[in-house]
């Protein structure tokens, strides 16, 4: 214990006014091995933590927090100083720039813990005060003590409990008698729903078990957890998804079915095995959300909106959706569904899996362990009288020719294609054996989409950018044409997460097959000249969709380069 630096601290605090000079005798001779001065001033009730922080914003203003969102700190830069200089000073690192490390503390005047940081880290050190139970609180969120909590309960009764279809995870929560393995699963698939997560991966490492949420289409670390959890937490997942758990070394995958605060969530649940142990990523899904989408939510242009509803009410013909996993495209295909269905139409799918169970249309769920695959289903949907089907994926060649001779035969079908624009998913379905004649015969319209988060609207910041660069990248094409460009917010504030972002909108590209496009599709044209031809027509590609939506300071430049920069 230094008592010297301690005697400075105090006086420090003295010569302020909060605490007696006959004070700094009393902590000295009360203070215990190891203890932080300042804890000992709050322990022994000579001063307060407002009155705490209320020195230091005299002192160090632009480096006082009185709120630490431990979500936003990356395990990179935490993992940065050891996990016992961590516990020994109290102290959490949050940023690395220009090989400076910012950190939490409540002592930012502890020259023994800055010169420590800065002799193992080989970086300058600039301390942010934050209140004791600020920094203790984010402590134990980092590093929460599971592993004690663990080993107080026998193993067997962290996988063995039964688990009903539907699970009330608000009871869950308050029951005190759950196990913590229990408690555990129901506090990541909550925070995940609380947080408008739509993914959950749960992730062995070699030192620790990491859990992160897709959040706006972004990865974010949830939090770390010592690996002594790891088993017990999968089996519990697993069995929650009625998965086979003494099998380990293939993917599986399963559906929980939960209830959230009076809303029903489904998750299918996807296992793989790697060299730490099985990977578990959970995808959430709001039943209620898609049951409420209209198309005039999900970001089309006015005019893409007509070309699209045109299209969808046509009586027959392909409409196909392209785009990778997470693009939007279920929830364009439902909003779809939604809009047609009415008592005088048939509408039926074939979905891996179905998402959602939607009232008044005839859903089947492909099962290829007993032969029900795309192919065998659409072709017994052919003979129950369908006006429109949904083909949940075209993947090969002959599911794709049932359902181009489907579309041909009367039936109005919509599916989905894995294609990067528009022009590529024509051309996709010829690549896998289908005769061109038969594609541009059948094609009504295909959409190319893409999900770009959008700036929050209560940080959102504008953007000093020049016109001229407006004028090259095609934000604005006339240089007298006037317009406000947005960015976000950096670090954000409570109401996006601190992430400058608050929710996802579509981008589209339609490439309306007329006579012109689908001679140049039976003639075997490339995806090349289909789009230059499409363009020529008035598409707008998806990258042009996207500076539309930065002009109206939707989103930024920043979020159109990282999705749809090519």
């Amino acid at each position: 214990m230094d008592k010297e630096r301690i005697e400075k601290l105090l006086t420090l605090f003295a010569k302020a006014g909060y605490i007696k000079d006959g004070d700094i005798k009393k902590v000295l001779s009360e203070i215990q091995k190891d203890e932080d001065p300042i804890e000992a001033l709050i322990r022994l009730g000579l001063i307060t933590e407002d009155q705490l922080t209320e020195f230091f914003k005299q002192h160090i203003p632009s480096r006082v927090v009185e709120e630490i969102n431990t979500s936003e700190i990356p395990a990179e830069v935490l993992n940065i100083v050891p996990r016992n200089l961590i516990e020994k000073y109290k102290v959490i690192p949050f940023k690395v720039e220009n090989n400076k490390l910012f950190i939490y503390t409540f002592d930012p005047y502890n020259q023994d813990m800055l010169n420590e940081l800065r002799f193992i880290t080989k970086m300058h050190v600039i301390p942010f005060y934050a209140p004791p139970s600020v920094i203790n609180k984010a402590l134990d969120e980092l590093f929460p003590k599971v592993t004690e909590i663990l080993e107080e309960i026998p193993a067997e009764e962290i996988v063995i409990e039964k688990v009903d279809e539907e699970v009330s995870l608000d009871e869950a929560l308050k029951s005190a008698d759950a196990a913590p393995v229990v408690k555990l699963a129901n506090l990541i698939i909550y925070e995940a729903v609380r947080r408008d997560a739509s993914d959950i991966h749960i992730e062995p490492q070699e030192k620790v078990l990491r859990v992160r949420f897709r959040i706006d289409g972004v990865l974010r670390i949830f939090k770390e957890f010592p690996p002594v959890i790891k088993d017990g937490l999968i089996t519990r997942i697993k069995i929650m998804a009625n998965m086979d758990i003494s099998e380990r070394r293939k993917p599986q995958d399963g559906r929980i079915r939960v209830n959230v605060s009076g809303k029903k969530i489904d998750l299918r649940v996807n296992t793989v095995p790697t060299v730490y142990g099985e990977k578990v990523v959970m995808r959430i899904q709001e039943a209620e959300k898609y049951l409420k989408v209209k198309l005039e939510d999900l970001g089309f242009e006015p005019d893409d909106l007509e070309k699209y509803r045109r299209a969808i009410w046509k009586p027959w013909g392909m409409i196909l959706v392209s785009g990778p996993t997470g693009s939007g495209k279920t929830t364009t295909l439902y909003a779809s569904l939604m809009e047609r269905n009415t008592p005088d139409v048939n509408i039926m799918t074939v979905e891996d899996p179905v998402e959602v169970s939607i009232p008044g249309i005839n859903q089947v769920q492909v099962n290829e362990k007993i032969g029900l695959t795309f192919a065998n289903v659409l072709r017994a949907f052919l003979r129950q009288d369908p006006d429109i089907i949904l083909v949940g994926e075209i993947r090969d060649s002959e599911t794709a020719e049932i359902a181009i001779r489907a579309s041909l035969t009367g039936h109005l079908v919509f599916s989905t294609v894995h294609a990067n624009d528009a022009p590529t998913t024509v051309t996709r379905l010829v690549d896998m054996g289908i005769e061109s004649f038969l594609v541009g015969s059948s094609l009504i319209l295909v959409v190319a989409q893409r999900l770009i988060r959008k700036l929050c609207p209560k940080c959102k910041e504008k953007a000093d950018i020049p016109k001229d660069v407006l004028l090259r990248i095609g934000v604005i094409e006339d240089p007298s044409e006037e317009v406000v460009i947005y960015k976000a917010h950096e670090g954000g504030c409570e109401y996006c997460n601190y992430t400058g972002y608050k929710g996802r909108t579509a981008v589209h590209e339609i490439l309306e097959v007329d006579d012109d496009i689908k001679e140049l599709i039976i003639r075997g044209a490339t995806h090349d000249v289909i789009r230059k031809k499409a363009i020529e027509k008035g598409m707008r590609t998806l990258y042009k969709n996207g500076l539309l939506k930065v002009k109206r300071g939707i989103t930024s430049i920043e979020e159109v380069n990282r999705v749809l920069a090519v």
